[in-house]
């Protein structure tokens, strides 16, 4: 007996597939003229093969569309802290147990100075800081750059000595191939052998005598004068050389060192972060010392990442500002290579996590070096950790609170209009804007 003949289109296609959408009308002949609701609804066979084909593609479609929906949100936090939440705010116990109370006199400290560091100084005489020779440094910063370096530095000691609620840090990671030592330390080696007035903590006494070969007598006092103990042992050629900064209750001064720091990104949240470690508690007001060019990369960018408010004062003083000093003689070609190569690059990846911006800050880790804050500036370790998609700008900024909302008053002016949108878009929902959970967020305790 001959098979049906079917004028459906379907027909021929449904039998390659095993699945067929004809179905015999009442004649015995299949129907050429059927709606196609009626097509539809009609049975049809399927092969397991088809049954097989169909399951995966919708479990396909599936895990597709929970990778988009899951891969949206925070990370999973490191083994052995549960949740971000309970992450906030704990320095592990072990860690906290070696710690010391913050220096006496630091409780009060509310400014911080950043200094950026640029190269690493390798000089045993501070008579010779001008001189290239003296320096580590990149073949773009020979001919005259090692003087802008002092000069940040000088400008960072006038500025920290001249505020006594002011802690003055040296940032700058150990980013050279050809030294183990950091750009920080260096800075601050060098600064501490210029015998210039040295920012000193109350209730400390501050001595450096004949420092180098050529070094002024300096001698920094405070009315509450607590001299170094006299079993402190200073060997008189460890004191001679320069590049070792030693002194009687160098404890006291009132600067230290952040030593992880790879771009000018890192710079400014590493500083806040080291700023959390040496006096308990997070700066109420922020001067950074710099290139001039970068000026605009500070405020428009990298204040706005961490979302630091620019634009808004405190006790009469505004809360961030940027002390530009640039190298002698024509800048215009450094300005537009900083346009280029260092401004457009944050502006389209704000957190320096991608691209040219994360292949920069490995080419300055030779030593595979770790930072230390997500543990002692916990409160901050998601910012910290913070890495949105590239090239997404301003649209990625962190969203969640952070320490310094607080302190924020008035309309946050600054912020960019991705932040101001997505404000307006979330209303109460809004987890930028104070949050009481920081009401717990103190100074350090012990």
């Amino acid at each position: 007996m001959s098979r049906p003949a079917s004028s459906s289109l379907f027909t021929g296609a449904a039998r390659k597939s095993g699945i067929s959408l004809a179905f015999p009308r009442a004649n015995g002949t299949a129907g050429a003229h059927l709606s196609v609701r009626e097509r539809l609804s009609a049975r049809s066979r399927v092969t397991n093969l088809g049954i097989v084909l169909l399951f995966a593609v919708t479990a396909f479609s599936m895990l597709l569309n929970l990778r988009y929906i899951f891969g949206r949100r925070a990370p999973t936090p490191p083994p052995g802290f549960g949740t971000w939440t309970s992450f906030h705010g704990v320095t592990p116990a072990e860690l906290q147990a070696n710690l010391p109370s913050p220096p006496t006199g630091s409780t009060n400290l509310d400014h911080l100075v950043i200094v950026a560091g640029h190269a690493v100084w390798a000089g045993c005489d501070f008579s010779g800081r001008a001189q290239d020779e003296n320096w580590i440094l990149e073949s773009y910063q020979q001919g005259g750059s090692v003087k802008t370096f002092w000069k940040h530095i000088e400008k960072g000691l006038q500025i920290a000595d001249a505020d006594p609620k002011s802690l003055l840090v040296f940032s700058g990671g150990q980013t050279r191939t050809v030294s183990l030592q950091t750009e920080a330390e260096s800075y601050f080696s060098l600064a501490i052998s210029s015998g210039m007035n040295i920012p000193v903590l109350q209730g400390f006494d501050f001595h450096i005598d004949g420092v180098g070969s050529s070094g002024p007598v300096h001698t920094a006092t405070n009315p509450k004068a607590i001299t170094a103990s006299a079993k402190d042992i200073l060997g008189k050629g460890a004191h001679a050389n320069a590049g070792v900064p030693t002194a009687k209750g160098l404890q006291g001064a009132r600067m230290t060192t952040e030593n992880f720091a790879l771009d000018s990104y890192q710079n400014l949240i590493f500083s806040i972060a080291r700023f959390r470690e040496y006096t308990g508690s997070y700066p109420e007001r922020i001067t950074v010392v710099g290139y001039g060019m970068k000026k605009s990369r500070f405020e428009e960018l990298h204040a706005k990442a961490l979302r630091w408010p620019v634009k808004n004062f405190t006790k009469g003083q505004k809360r961030f500002h940027y002390v530009g000093i640039d190298d002698e003689g024509d800048t215009k070609p450094e300005y537009e290579g900083e346009k280029i190569k260092g401004y457009s690059l944050f502006e389209r990846d704000m957190y320096g996590c991608h691209g040219k911006l994360l292949e920069k800050r490995r080419s300055r880790n030779p030593t595979r070096r770790f930072h230390p804050y997500y543990t002692s500036a916990p409160e901050i370790a998601d910012l910290l950790n913070w890495c949105p998609p590239d090239e997404v700008g301003l649209q990625g900024v962190y969203p969640e609170s952070v320490p310094w909302d607080l302190r924020v008053s008035g309309e946050l002016s600054g912020w960019g209009r991705a932040t101001t949108k997505f404000r307006e878009e979330h209303g109460n929902n809004w987890l930028g804007a104070p949050d009481t959970r920081w009401l717990e967020v103190g100074r350090e305790k012990h």
